[in-house]
């Protein structure tokens, strides 16, 4: 029994090698809400995305078998303190995804659905450094979870591609709780619920 699990452990880990791609990229995220009903259409996004107005810059690794892709991206927006760096603080969206490519990963046009669960989360930036200044825990200051859905289209040229996706974010009730001081809730962040993102990508 032991043998026949090894072997088809051994066997998915190579046909996994074998057959999936696995995709490096470097995005830029933007939130927005609901201004008199409407949100932004892509080429105001782009707009504010060529400005770089509100972007969250990061990236993201994705592992793609066939049409189904599973992947994991970080995106982040520094603020500097005008007097002390130890007093920077950051947001951050942490998001665990799953992809459906229609065409699969590699086709030159490739129009895509996407869903995930992430936290969005507001702190300093160097907690140690900032730990001179205050009495602090290892939890954010801020920070609430969310569920994402939407869909996008890229462009492959061999192993490069450009892409661009909408998502709508939905905020979750549940707060998050601290994990040192008791499991006390940490206060919540508002999550916009609407974002842009814009990305290219490398497929290995």
């Amino acid at each position: 029994m032991k043998k026949a699990l090894l072997v088809l452990t051994l066997a998915v880990f190579v046909a996994t090698g074998a057959f999936a791609q696995i995709v490096l990229g470097i995005t830029g995220v933007q939130y927005y809400e609901e201004v008199n009903g409407k949100l932004p259409t892509v080429k105001e996004a782009w707009a504010d995305f060529k400005e770089g107005t509100g972007v969250f810059w990061g990236g993201y690794g994705e592992i793609v078998l066939g049409k189904l892709g599973l992947g994991l991206s970080f995106n982040q927006q520094t603020f500097k303190d005008e007097f002390e760096r130890a007093l920077d603080t950051w947001n951050y969206d942490v998001n665990f995804f799953l992809s459906y490519h229609l065409f699969g990963g590699r086709a030159l046009l490739d129009p895509f659905l996407q869903a995930g669960v992430g936290m969005m989360a507001f702190d300093y930036k160097d907690k140690e450094a900032a730990r001179a200044f205050y009495t602090l825990t290892d939890d954010p200051l801020f920070a609430s979870s969310y569920f994402d859905f939407g869909l996008g289209l890229g462009i492959n040229l061999g192993g490069i591609g450009i892409f661009g996706k909408g998502m709508w974010n939905v905020q979750s009730d549940e707060p998050l709780y601290s994990q040192e001081d008791g499991g006390t809730p940490i206060f919540s962040w508002p999550i916009l619920p609407f974002k842009w993102v814009f990305g290219v990508k490398l497929i290995l």
